[in-house]
Order: C-alpha cells, then structure tokens, then sequence
C-alpha cells in the first residue's frame, strides 16, 4: 500500500471513528434541549436533572483506563463495537423509563459506551498519524461534541412534537446503530497485519507497563485541565438554554434552543481550524495556545448567566463558540504525548478521559446548585474561577517523544 493510499484510508477510519464520538456524544447531549419536558416528566427540579447529564459519567470514569489497557488487546474496532452497543442499548431501554431510576441506571449503561468510544478516536489518531499531523484529525475529533449539541439543540424540538422527550431518545438510537454498522464494516487497526505497519511511521510498540503510563505528571497536568474545562462547558451547556428561554424568550425553549444550535455550529468550523493551526506551531509550544483558549473563556463564562440585554446575545453567540473550541482541540493534541514512552501513549487518553467524565460529572449539578440557592449570576463565579486555574496548569504541560529536543 503506498503512502497516499494509506493517508486516505487513514482518514476513512478517522472520520468514522468521529461519527463514533458523534454517536456517544448525541447520548451524554440529549438531557438539556428537553430540560423542561424531563423536569415535568419526572417532577425533578434543576439539581436533579443535572445529575441526569452526569450520572453516566461515573461509568465513564469507571471504563476510560480499562478500555486504554483493552484497546491493547482488543482494538479499536472491538472497543467501537462495544461502546455503540451499549449507547444503542442504554438509549433505547431509556426511552421506556416511567421513573427517574430507571432512566439514572439507563445513563450508567451509556456511560460504559462513552469511557470507550473517548479512548477510540485519540488513539486511532495517534496510530495513523504521526505526531507532526496530528492536529486537523484531531481537530476534527474535538469537533464530536459541538456537533452533537448543535444537532440536538436545531432538531429536538421536532422529535419532542413527535414523540416527546422519547422521541431524543429513540434519534440517538438509531444514529448509535447506524455508526455501529460503520465500525463494522470498515473500520481497522492499522498494525493488524504484518504488510500494515503503523502509519505514524517510527513508533514502535514497548513492552507495556501500565503502571508506567501513569508516572508522568505532565499527564497528570492535563488531565486536570480536562477536568476543568469539562466542569465550565457542561455546567454552561446543560442551563443556558434555560437561562435564556427564562430571560429572553419565555416559549418552552425552543427559541433558546435554537440559539444554542447555533452557537455550536459556529464552533464546529473553529475546532477545525485550531486543528490545522496547531499543525503549523512547534509541537512543543502548543501547550501555550491552551493557556491562552482558558484565559478568554474566562470572559466569557463570567458573563453567560449574567445577560439580560437582548442587544448581548448574538454578539455572545457568535464569540462564546471562538474561545471555547480552542481547548478540546489542545488537549486531545498535547494528551498522547505527555507521556514518557510512546507506548504509554494510550494510558494517557484514558486517564485524560477520567479527568473529563469527573468535569462533567460535577458541572451540571455545581452549577444547578448555585442557581437554585444562589441564583444565575453567582453560579457564573465558579466556573470564571475553575477557568483561570486552567489557564495557569496548561503553562507546566511538558511533552515526550516529539522529535524536539
């Protein structure tokens, strides 16, 4: 197989593996655009619908470094398979849930797919590409989650008049089934055969010591900033649809919804670009861009809850999506190579993807809970403040096995 044979098929997979992410995403996204249809559902209040974008979380936390350790042995395409079929089958059970137990216990089973499928698509990246290309793909990688927000946020008010809250849940079903067959069909690791090597050309596999994988503190590091930026996006994204249907438009929030929508599609494009940027910045500056993402989110997440002139809000919807998409796409970049070894590598996304599912764990319920006691403005503080630590610990992120002295 030549060289541009292999970089297309490469991107085959990348793309696929991004509908993967995709798939997993419409899951953990599908709580907020019906926020007020689960609420009456279930007669639970914000803290309580919260803890529905976050409760599945905890699987995830539970699988991330599991699914790096059988990533291993299993591949990438066993590992998709299992994370799809356990969102297709969470979803679908949740769509008959007549009890907020019920659909807590569904979350968990979708968890279990998302601690896998966020371990997926960093490391099929880090196997096809070596580590100078590395930043489009995952750029575009970084993009699964605003193109999930952005699609439920433009559609769920269609399924809602056709199904009601269900009928969110049965859309991610299929979509989650449809991905399944694509995995199925075409996807592959690349070291699979002996005529197949490894498209990141160089890296060759080590013996594996996973207690290796978790010695480098620069993993450590970005995990934590991960951590931070998953607590400020999903404490934002799960109440500002809320925020502005309360403020602004007063119609069940499908005015807001599609505001919403929009913002993330703006973000698409932007985690894109940032892709392809840090493609053309030294590999070893690049931590300095997440600095600089986290320093202007600040800014931003100061004011999200505190707008009350309709004049502010496309002005906000149009710069909020520039300075958030900066940071996924950083540290899905910098995580393969914080650690020491190359085939530590995997380790590090799963420990990454820990320190995400407990950002998003807390987010929704902190943030619900100073809005409920507190009020909208003061729950702002938190998640300003959790963003300029993450601007600070992106400075001391090192990397390892760059090509860089």
């Amino acid at each position: 197989m030549t060289k541009q044979q292999k970089s297309t098929v490469a991107w085959l997979i990348v793309i696929i593996a991004f509908f993967g992410g995709f798939a997993l995403a419409n899951v953990q996204n599908k709580v907020p655009p019906v926020m007020l249809e689960i609420m009456t559902a279930f007669n639970i209040g914000e803290t309580d619908a919260g803890w529905l974008t976050s409760v599945f979380t905890i699987m995830g936390m539970v699988t991330a470094i599991p699914a790096s350790v059988l990533m291993r042995k299993l591949g990438a395409k066993k590992i998709g398979v299992i994370a799809l079929a356990c969102a297709a089958a969470g979803s679908a059970i949740g769509a008959f849930a007549t009890d907020l137990t019920m659909l807590m216990i569904t979350r968990v089973l979708e968890g279990v797919g998302v601690g896998m499928i966020a371990v997926v698509g960093p490391a099929v990246i880090s196997e096809w590409f070596p580590v100078e290309k590395r930043g489009l793909p995952m750029g575009l990688w970084g993009s699964w989650m605003m193109c999930s927000q952005t699609l439920l946020f433009f559609i769920s008010a269609g399924l809602v008049a056709w199904g009601g809250w269900q009928g969110v849940w049965w859309f991610t079903t299929i979509f989650a089934v449809v991905v399944l067959v694509l995995y199925l069909w075409k996807v592959r690791d690349p070291a699979g055969t002996e005529d197949e090597p490894n498209y990141a050309i160089g890296e060759e596999e080590g013996d594996f010591n996973l207690a290796a994988g978790f010695s480098s503190a620069s993993t450590w590091l970005i995990t934590l900033a991960g951590l931070i930026f998953t607590f400020c996006c999903f404490g934002f994204a799960t109440y500002i649809s809320l925020y502005w249907d309360q403020v602004f438009f007063n119609d069940g929030m499908e005015t807001s919804n599609l505001y919403v929508s929009i913002l993330y599609a703006i973000e698409i494009p932007m985690v894109i670009f940032i892709g392809w940027l840090l493609n053309k910045i030294r590999p070893k500056q690049r931590h300095w861009v997440g600095t600089l993402g986290f320093a202007l989110y600040i800014i931003v997440l100061w004011f999200c809850f505190r707008m009350d002139d309709p004049g502010m809000l496309i002005p906000f919807v149009i710069i909020y999506p520039f300075l958030e998409g900066v940071i996924p796409t950083v540290y899905w970049t910098l995580a393969p190579t914080t650690a020491k070894k190359l085939e530590d590598g995997p380790t590090a996304i799963g420990i990454l993807n820990v320190g995400l599912n407990i950002g998003t764990l807390l987010g929704p319920p902190i943030t619900g809970f100073f809005i409920e006691n507190y009020g909208w403005a003061t729950a702002t503080i938190p998640l300003a403040a959790a963003a300029a630590v993450g601007a600070i610990i992106f400075i001391f992120v090192k990397q390892y096995n760059i090509g860089e002295e």
